[in-house]
């Protein structure tokens, strides 16, 4: 690619250097030239941001003092690298393993049409390389609560073409630097989940069209640093942040719909998981959003 633009690639760590490794070492097969890595230690009290600098050289590593959360320590490193003039920003969770060519997919699209502002892969399950994990954000009707599409089914190229969506995970997105410098960064309140849903819809009324690239693959972990699809911590924020999001964008009736059915539905996961301690992660959701206690909450009380 004659002239590729110039990317930064941002992974926030906190307290997973075996995973923040794997990914690294995977980005450092990539087929394209032009970018470079900003690690975000988002507050790790266990030395995994020093070690993976002494590893990783390379990387321009910052250094949060407390877990500030996915939005605002990925907000950190996404200031840094609009003030080193990059073209693009791809946000990549760090418990990600991702092929060689992935980002020069990724760039491609983006860089040849100019409606587009946001993309991303097709993302695979780690632990089963033939099962989608994310294929493109859609809606439920009526309810309106997100969903991955395609989740959980086996790939046999249901999607093979450039699709436009209406919203992508922030496990990995890459984003042109003209999108944040109209519609902001992410959204702290959220902590940590449904900041991503947040940001495409701005993006979309914004004008900007979100697609999800097939030619470009990603392995996903899925919750590893949360402890878990139904841990405590996840269902607190899982829960929260599905609410919130509605309040943020206006919708009433879906919030009024989803305060009556959501939380059923955390807890019935919650029994079906054995994980007690997420019933109670429930209610303090439920709690915290209807006095307004957003970023961290009550998670501290949860927190792997």
């Amino acid at each position: 690619m004659p002239n590729p633009p110039r990317v930064a690639i941002i992974i926030l760590n906190w307290n997973g250097e075996a995973d923040s490794q794997e990914c690294l070492s995977s980005l450092g097969k990539l087929q394209y030239d032009n970018y470079h890595i900003i690690v975000v230690d988002n507050g790790s009290n266990d030395g995994s941001g020093d070690r993976l600098k002494e590893k990783f050289p390379e990387i321009k590593l910052i250094k949060n003092h407390e877990n500030i959360g996915f939005a605002a320590g990925n907000n950190v490193g996404i200031e840094a690298a609009l003030n080193d003039g990059v073209e693009m920003i791809l946000l990549l969770n760090n418990d990600t393993v991702v092929a060689s060519d992935f980002l020069a997919n990724l760039v491609d699209t983006l860089k040849d049409d100019d409606q587009i502002g946001v993309v991303s892969p097709k993302i695979l399950s780690y632990q089963d390389k033939a099962k989608i994990w994310f294929g493109g954000g859609a809606f439920l009707p009526v309810i309106r609560k997100p969903f991955h599409q395609y989740y959980q089914e086996d790939d046999v190229g249901q999607i093979n073409k450039i699709a436009e969506t209406e919203w992508v995970s922030g496990c990995c997105m890459l984003v042109g630097f003209k999108v944040f410098k109209k519609i902001g960064l992410l959204d702290p309140d959220y902590f940590n989940n449904y900041e991503d849903v947040d940001f495409c819809l701005r993006a979309t009324k914004a004008g900007y069209k979100i697609a999800v690239v097939p030619q470009a693959k990603i392995y996903h972990k899925f919750a590893a640093s949360m402890g878990g699809k139904f841990s405590p911590f996840y269902t607190y924020f899982r829960t929260r942040n599905n609410l919130l999001f509605f309040k943020k964008t206006h919708q009433g009736l879906a919030l009024i719909l989803n305060f009556m059915i959501f939380p059923i539905y955390s807890i019935i996961g919650s029994l079906a998981a054995g994980n007690l301690a997420s019933i109670k992660a429930t209610y303090f959701a439920l709690f915290d959003f209807l006095r307004g206690k957003y970023g961290m909450g009550s998670a501290g009380k949860f927190e792997k």
